[in-house]
């Protein structure tokens, strides 16, 4: 199925806008600007390339408030489980860095599987080096590491977040040793025409979005330049199902209150394109509403104040010491108006749930942690073939 997009007159209009908007923007700061050199990708073995990122990282990552050498470990591309047999990379998504997958991995390491994540360029440093990122720089690293870690491994699965589902997609479409695909809040295709735009805004607009930058893990402002990148992986994975289905197995973890992610559309894409037999989709939102065939894990659950799953929540375990029930960070920008916003800040009792979601008698900080956790990563075992069966 097909997915139309506005038309190319609203398309101009809002081009005509942000142009006029661009003139009165101004980034000078030096975290809006990219680094003198770029990021290490393409090395080999796995144990160098970690040490070439983290000594770039310590030159050029500006900090977030926190002591830059344990923000530099956050960002810095991590394995463990080394030496088994069955391994799985992960690729993390538009913004975000390696630690997006600290809880999945901890329990895959601990079931003997081998791990390994990596960093895309544009990524764990500062918001101006997303100047010089790419789909295809993107793609490159993807494929230069999956090639690297498939000669190491009898199985091979590749995972990715959002943006990454794509490079997953997409690198498994060109080999025949990838035994299986994890998809998290898979981004086969994106709400905002923004996203569709970005390519030919890049140079008008560079900055859609700045925002303070306080969180270790990822960025709050992203370049009109990232944007263009991951519409380059969401236009080349519409491309490659629709030239060749996906018949590995694969598990899908879409929440339904996704507020960056068209998820009708992901599970359109999901039953037209994935024809796997062991196919799984688990669906974080309400029966009603959920795709044909998927498993579903109600988030409507107002003991634990949550009303709803967002974008990030499906990785983290409600233990996670950054995102989970008791973690450090509170994303209370979340759509809801200034006055809400600073009664989040303040420390408010809050409500959970994605960017968007709102109540007159309610105040909502994201959710970042998935209550189900346990339960999903019972499926991923399934999938690996480890653990329940």
């Amino acid at each position: 199925m097909k997915y139309f997009r506005p038309t190319v007159l609203i398309g101009l209009l809002c081009l005509t806008s942000l142009v006029f908007l661009s003139s009165c923007q101004q980034t000078p700061e030096p975290r809006f600007t990219p680094s003198e050199t770029v990021l290490p990708t393409r090395v080999s073995p796995f144990a160098d390339y970690q040490r070439a990122v983290a000594d770039w990282l310590t030159k050029n990552r500006m900090t977030t408030g926190f002591e830059k050498r344990w923000e530099v470990s956050l960002n810095t591309p991590f394995e463990c489980g080394v030496g088994n047999g069955k391994g799985v990379l992960f690729i993390h998504g538009l913004g975000d860095s390696p630690y997006f997958f600290h809880d999945i991995a901890e329990r895959l390491c601990a079931s003997n599987v081998w791990v390994r994540s990596i960093l895309l360029p544009g990524h764990g440093s500062k918001p101006g080096d997303m100047l010089n990122a790419s789909y295809a720089l993107w793609q490159q690293t993807t494929d230069f590491h999956v090639a690297q870690f498939a000669e190491q491994v009898d199985e091979l699965y590749l995972a990715g977040f959002s943006t990454g589902t794509n490079l997953a997609v997409i690198s498994a479409s060109k080999r025949d040793d990838i035994h299986g695909l994890l998809l998290f809040s898979p981004a086969f295709q994106s709400k905002f025409a923004v996203t569709w735009l970005a390519p030919y805004m890049t140079s008008v607009f560079r900055w859609p979005n700045v925002e303070p930058e306080d969180n270790p893990t990822r960025y709050n402002s992203i370049a009109m330049q990232g944007f263009a990148a991951y519409q380059g992986s969401v236009d080349a994975v519409q491309a490659s199902l629709q030239k060749q289905s996906v018949a590995l197995p694969v598990l899908l973890v879409v929440p339904e209150g996704d507020s960056v992610v068209a998820v009708d559309a992901v599970a359109d894409y999901y039953h037209q394109y994935f024809t796997s037999t062991a196919n799984q989709l688990l669906w974080l939102g309400e029966q009603e509403t959920a795709p044909q065939n998927s498993q579903v894990l109600s988030m409507d659950i107002p003991a634990q104040r949550i009303g709803a799953a967002s974008h990030m929540s499906v990785l983290f375990s409600p233990d996670n010491p950054l995102y989970g029930i008791d973690g450090n960070i509170r994303i209370c920008d979340n759509g809801q108006g200034s006055s809400k916003t600073a009664r989040c800040e303040a420390g408010e009792k809050v409500w959970y749930g994605p960017w968007g979601l709102t109540a007159d008698d309610k105040v909502f900080a994201r959710l970042t942690y998935n209550p189900h956790f346990d339960t999903m990563m019972v499926a991923v075992e399934r999938l690996l073939g480890i653990g329940h069966q």
